[in-house]
Formats: structure tokens, C-alpha cells, sequence
């Protein structure tokens, strides 16, 4: 069908009107500072619902994955719980993997001690050597700005169903 994108709302099943969302903050992925560009809202003019539509979100939580790795900081709980994840491991399973109890990862993702520097790096090899090939870019177009604690604002645009960096 030409014209406008459609589909029917999933709260009361009326027909809603899809446009371009120039912004959207990813919270759904865990992370504070996510934000998406160019997807799709689809808005219910009968019930007020809203659905938005991320195309290709294993692609896309991979390329977020990837940028956590290779951040110079040291991890933050909340990146930590990402990665854990991200790799498919529950909290108990993660422990097992790496040798520690399972009450170690919880402390390290609730931000209640820190994660030995040879564990955060052994995460970040995991998610580097699960992600496929990396794709070089300049840093800054996708680091432009920051949150409020200083922390990069990563900013991700689709375009044909393919996520890339996108602009600050």
C-alpha cells in the first residue's frame, strides 16, 4: 500500500497512523542514555495507545553491545546487567561461567562492590568476540553529546531496516 504505514492498534484493535519518531529514548533496553532515530510511532487516534517499532532489535542490541565494550570507562552496574544479558545468561548461569557466586554478579549489577578489572575485561571479550565483524566509524558523530552525569549520549538511526550510528 502506498501513502502511510498502518496497522491496527493492539489495545483496541482500531487502525493507527505510523510517522517518523526523530528521537526516541531506549529505557526498554536497560540503559539510561539510549536513544534511537528514525523509527516508526504508530499512534491510535481511538484509545491514545502508542506502539513503536524498532526493526532488526537483535542487530541493533548488538551494535549497543559493542559500543559498551569498547567504552574506555570502567563498567557501570547497569552495563554490566546489559552485557550479562545480552549474551543470553541468567544472573546464576553467568556466576557459573566465570567462577564466582552468583550473589558476586548480583552485588556488581546493583553497584554494591565493583567488578574485578580481569572479570570486566573477560565480559567485554565476550561481547567483542560474539558481535561479528566491527565496523570502524568516527566516534564522534556517534559520542557528540552527554547525559547529565557526563556519560556519552549514544545515539542510534535505522535506515532500511539496517542500525548504524546516528547523529547527536
Amino acid at each position: 500500500m502506498a501513502g502511510k504505514k498502518t496497522m491496527k492498534c493492539l489495545q483496541c484493535g482500531h487502525l493507527t497512523t505510523a510517522k517518523k519518531r526523530n528521537r526516541y529514548h531506549f529505557t526498554e533496553c536497560g540503559l539510561r542514555n539510549i536513544y534511537l532515530n528514525g523509527i516508526s510511532e504508530f499512534g491510535c487516534a481511538r484509545c491514545g495507545e502508542i506502539e513503536v517499532v524498532i526493526p532488526n532489535i537483535d542487530q541493533l542490541q548488538g551494535l549497543i553491545a559493542r559500543e559498551v565494550a569498547l567504552l574506555e570507562a570502567r563498567l557501570k552496574p547497569e552495563e554490566i546487567r546489559f552485557l550479562r544479558v545480552h549474551l543470553g545468561f541468567s544472573g546464576a548461569d553467568f556466576a557459573r561461567k566465570i567462577s564466582v557466586e552468583p550473589e558476586t554478579v548480583s552485588r556488581w549489577e546493583n553497584g554494591k562492590s565493583e567488578m574485578k578489572l580481569t572479570f570486566e575485561r573477560f565480559l567485554r571479550l565476550m561481547i567483542l568476540s560474539n558481535a561479528g565483524p566491527f565496523r570502524e566509524y568516527d566516534r564522534m558523530e556517534l559520542f557528540g553529546s552527554t547525559d547529565e552525569k557526563g556519560r556519552p549520549r549514544r545515539n542510534f538511526t535505522v535506515r532500511a531496516d539496517h542500525w548504524g550510528p546516528g547523529a547527536a
